[in-house]
């Protein structure tokens, strides 16, 4: 199983140059790009993926400063991570 590293942020900024930097350093990594815009997110996702092919790039959206965007969040990343 690959790791999954959650990345907030990751639509531009540190969280979007944070993507780059862990694909380059190891491209079997599973990023989760955690943003509030998904249509920027979607951009991010494709143009990480034309660069690392072999990465596996997904999105969760969320807003950190609205708790229950938070709450979704987390039951979202539950549900996809974490088997019982």
């Amino acid at each position: 199983m690959r790791k999954v590293v959650l990345i907030t942020g990751a639509s531009s900024g540190i969280g979007l140059a944070l993507c780059k930097r862990l694909l380059a350093e190891d491209d079997e990594l599973h990023l989760c790009l955690a943003c509030r815009n998904m249509s920027k997110a979607e951009a991010v996702c494709a143009a990480l993926l034309a660069s690392h092919p072999t990465a596996e790039v997904t999105i969760v959206q969320v807003d950190v400063s609205n708790l229950q965007s938070v709450f979704r969040a987390s039951k979202e990343l539950k549900q996809r991570y974490i088997s019982c």
